[in-house]
């Protein structure tokens, strides 16, 4: 999960070859749209995929991992519910709807502890602790105030199949 922490864009447009891979794992057609699309939500499948783990959503879409199907709700209303490691966090950008994706890395569950940690990619090193930028350029763990979290997905909601002792994923 870590090991994607310091790839970077080249130019800043959606590009570069471990980029391409990410969006490659959802469709390899998404590498040929013009300009490149943005690739938060591929980074986020490619995470599941490459730690062997099959999802219900394969999408490079940040929206469509979150539902009231998938169980996903929003964290800062349901306080008793704290999100867990690897769970899914959407974010909300202008019209209400989800637009950027991470995976929570670290979340207190204490009310006083403001602070989260959520593993990102397509975001910038910019604002690592104020607003989310939608348009970014590599994977950064960035510290992110809780109540900027819109909706959240547990990650056994995501996948087919899940295995509570699972050590397929590791931090």
């Amino acid at each position: 999960m870590l090991s994607q922490l310091g790839v970077r864009e080249i130019s800043g447009k959606n590009d570069g070859k471990q980029i391409n891979d990410y969006r490659a794992s959802v469709a390899i057609w998404l590498n040929h749209i013009k300009p490149l699309p943005p690739w938060c939500a591929s980074f986020v499948f490619w995470i599941f995929h490459k730690s062997n783990l099959k999802t219900k959503v394969k999408s490079a879409r940040a929206r469509e991992y979150f539902s009231k199907q998938l169980g996903s709700y929003n964290p800062n209303i349901r306080t008793d519910k704290p999100p867990q490691f690897m769970d899914a966090v959407g974010y909300y950008f202008g019209n209400k709807q989800i637009r950027h994706i991470g995976l929570v890395y670290e979340w207190n569950p204490d009310p006083r502890v403001k602070m989260c940690r959520i593993l990102e990619g397509n975001t910038s090193s910019k604002s690592v602790t104020g607003v989310v930028v939608r348009e970014g350029d590599g994977v950064y763990l960035k510290w992110r105030p809780k109540s900027l979290i819109a909706k959240c997905t547990p990650i056994q909601n995501l996948l087919k199949s899940w295995k509570r002792n699972s050590n397929t994923i590791s931090h």
